[in-house]
């Protein structure tokens, strides 16, 4: 075998495997930019389908009930009440990557809120989203934090701890809404 024949040859490959490497990487990162992804729903949609009504199964599914009939204790007891627990626990978990996508509208212009004299606008939010949007991050983040959690409760099937999580989702919930939706003195 001639070596100073196959040199060229070998050249060639590597020069061809470091192209290959480059244009891969350029790709995945092509692929993860934000014009990639739909952001067309609104935030105000993802927080009346993917977080609120999750938010309200997993706060209702331990409930203590004081009526006529005594004190009466509730909490999910059967596989399919844990299975949608879980359901809604994950809903929260994605919902919060949804609100982290850049690009995204508060609602649609002109919207107004159900209290509008005790509600920031859209638009007001929008500002102080464009101020400082690492802010909003870190909220959506420990959102997403208590929905982890509140998944780990449930996987585990332990009631108590899914009660005590769910005061972390409150907080999570609350801190967000003072920021971004209450105006000052609610």
């Amino acid at each position: 075998m001639n070596i100073k024949a196959t040199l060229p040859f070998f050249a060639l490959l590597l020069t061809a495997a470091l192209t290959s490497c480059s244009q891969s990487e350029t790709t995945s990162s092509e692929s993860s930019s934000a014009e990639n992804y739909y952001t067309g729903i609104t935030i105000r949609e993802i927080m009346a389908s993917l977080i609120d009504p999750p938010a309200d199964a997993l706060w209702n599914s331990i409930r203590v009930v004081s009526d006529s009939n005594g004190i009466t204790e509730y909490y999910p007891e059967t596989d399919e009440e844990w299975s949608a627990l879980r359901a809604s626990a994950v809903s929260i978990i994605e919902g919060s990557n949804s609100l982290m996508m850049p690009g995204r509208r508060v609602a649609p212009p002109g919207a107004e809120g159900e209290f509008p004299e005790y509600e920031f606008t859209p638009e007001e939010v929008e500002e102080v989203l464009a101020e400082d949007p690492d802010s909003w991050v870190v909220f959506s983040r420990t959102l997403q934090d208590a929905g982890l959690k509140m998944l780990d409760a449930v996987d585990a099937r332990d009631a108590e701890l899914l009660s005590e999580y769910g005061a972390l989702l409150d907080e999570a919930c609350e801190s967000c809404h003072a920021a971004y939706w209450y105006r000052a003195g609610i």
